[in-house]
């Protein structure tokens, strides 16, 4: 009898460790997931929930109405139509978002939908979860808004062009704007169409910083408008130090900070 009864307190103690151990493990993944830190990271709409709680898709086409998070605690971002910033407060998987200024530019009805359905949910943020997409969370555990991961680097990626500095402070657009790409290859090769002639230089990026080589091109001659353009254009990847990534939108930037060109992610 007191050998069953020994044998006995040595299961309930082995049950006791495994379960104490078990409990452990669990633990230590929810640290794990609650330590995810979102500043520094950029994401992109996939959908929302609606004033009903369905589940929608984000508008295609838009921006990718992308969600910055700085390391500052400030926020950037688009609704897809207009853009606002704002400030966070991370504790582990807690997450709070006070909604700052927002631009005010009339939407299509889809997107002031989505607008409104982000606008309303942001303030509503509680906790999140980032393993893959990012889950932006109410106080009842529901999602409000997921995010895609954004583009993190410039390598790989193809862009057109909307907006180029003129080499008079004004960032232009015109009908031939869209004829300039930028192809950014694995191996630091920068190449596409200046508008006219196709170009090719070197590039280095990281941490929103980057430097282009000299512009190599055809001679292909085209009108004085749009030789004018690709002029400028070169002229602004030689003068481009910084780069930002929103979404679906690149933006060069000089060393002052003035916007040299923009593009928009090709599909």
């Amino acid at each position: 009898m007191r050998a069953a009864g020994l044998l006995a307190a040595g299961l309930t103690g082995v049950m006791v460790l495994a379960a104490c151990s078990s409990g452990s493990d669990s633990s230590a993944g929810g640290d794990v997931a609650s330590t995810t830190s979102l500043a520094g990271s950029t994401w992109t709409l996939s959908s929302y929930a609606s004033a009903a709680g369905a589940n929608t898709a984000a508008v295609p086409g838009s921006d990718g109405a992308p969600l910055t998070f700085g390391s500052d605690g400030t926020i950037a971002g688009s609704t897809g139509c207009n853009r606002f910033s704002g400030a966070y407060t991370q504790d582990g998987a807690n997450l709070t978002i006070t909604l700052g200024p927002m631009t005010l530019m009339g939407c299509p009805d889809d997107v002031a939908a989505q607008e409104s359905a982000v606008v309303a949910a942001l303030p509503n943020v509680t906790s999140f979860t980032a393993d893959g997409d990012l889950i932006l969370k109410d106080g009842s555990g529901s999602a409000l808004l997921t995010y895609a991961p954004g583009i993190a680097d410039l390598a790989g990626t193809s862009w057109q062009a909307t907006g180029i500095n003129n080499g008079n402070e004004a960032v232009v657009s015109t009908a031939a704007t869209s004829g300039v790409t930028a192809v950014f290859g694995d191996d630091g090769t920068l190449t596409g169409s200046g508008g006219c002639n196709t170009y090719s230089a070197t590039y280095t990026s990281g941490s929103g910083e980057i430097a282009i080589g000299p512009v190599a091109a055809t001679k292909k001659a085209c009108p004085d408008e749009v030789m004018t353009m690709e002029q400028q254009y070169f002229a602004a990847l030689a003068a481009s130090t910084a780069y930002v990534i929103e979404g679906t939108t690149l933006t060069l930037r000089d060393a002052a900070g003035a916007t040299q060109a923009t593009f928009q992610l090709s599909p």
